[in-house]
């Protein structure tokens, strides 16, 4: 059987690499035209810098926002995703909803909010609250899923209604979790953020994609480096706040 299967996964491969036009020769003689093309960024342009920081800030604005928005509404969406506390008439439509949603990536959300509410960084908080929302709201189900049942057993012993349950007996297990939850939510938002200037939802993306079609190498390895330092930074303080927190 697992010979089989071995056997089956191969020949997918293989067919992948077929039909995707895989090609290891093609590779090997585009390397001089990459090589070329990293040359041309060197050295970066200073001039430029100013502007990268001003995208590199409306990015991490960009993903804050969104980010902070979304944790408060996944919340209830969290709850009612739950199968152990959510009654089934609500537990699998909610799930059905959420998944519909989070199977829309960000950028897909910012051409949707960019030619709903305009250009600039607007658009972009919306799709990431979009997308974030569901995909906070699935991991907080998923925790509220893995609770110990003690302590909420021993606060419905006590007559407790089911909010006071929900708030003193779910809450205090999982709002650890929630919190690491939002934080590495935080970090891919940061890094999802960086591109949507490309469908004019503002961020440092803008910027790159301008100095791309200028064919301007060096201002674009300007901007291409100043945001590696940004997602690098918050990737850093992110892992150092979710280390405390576990």
């Amino acid at each position: 059987m697992r010979r089989a299967l071995l056997f089956v996964g191969f020949l997918a491969l293989g067919w992948a690499a077929w039909d995707t036009g895989a090609d290891p020769v093609r590779l090997a003689r585009g390397v001089p035209f990459i090589l070329d093309f990293l040359w041309r960024t060197i050295p970066p342009d200073p001039r430029v810098l100013p502007s990268a920081l001003a995208g590199a800030l409306t990015t991490v604005e960009i993903a804050l926002l969104g980010t902070a928005v979304a944790a408060v509404l996944a919340l209830p969406l969290g709850f009612v995703s739950a199968r152990n506390v959510a009654p089934a008439p609500l537990f699998y439509p909610a799930r059905t909803v959420l998944n519909f949603f989070r199977s829309v990536d960000t950028l897909v959300y910012a051409l949707v909010f960019v030619a709903a509410v305009g250009l600039g960084p607007f658009p972009g908080v919306l799709a990431v609250v979009a997308y974030t929302t569901t995909s906070l709201a699935k991991l907080y189900g998923e925790a509220i899923e893995g609770i110990e049942p003690g302590p909420v057993d021993a606060i419905t012993a006590t007559g407790a209604t089911r909010l006071q349950i929900l708030r003193f007996g779910v809450l205090p297990q999982v709002l650890p979790l929630f919190l690491s939850y939002v934080l590495y939510r935080l970090e891919t938002n940061i890094r999802a953020a960086t591109v949507l200037g490309f469908v004019g939802a503002g961020g440092i993306g803008f910027y790159l994609q301008t100095y791309l079609r200028m064919i301007d190498y060096p201002a674009a390895s300007t901007v291409l480096l100043v945001t590696v330092a940004m997602v690098m930074i918050v990737d850093g303080v992110s892992s150092r706040l979710r280390d405390r927190l576990v």
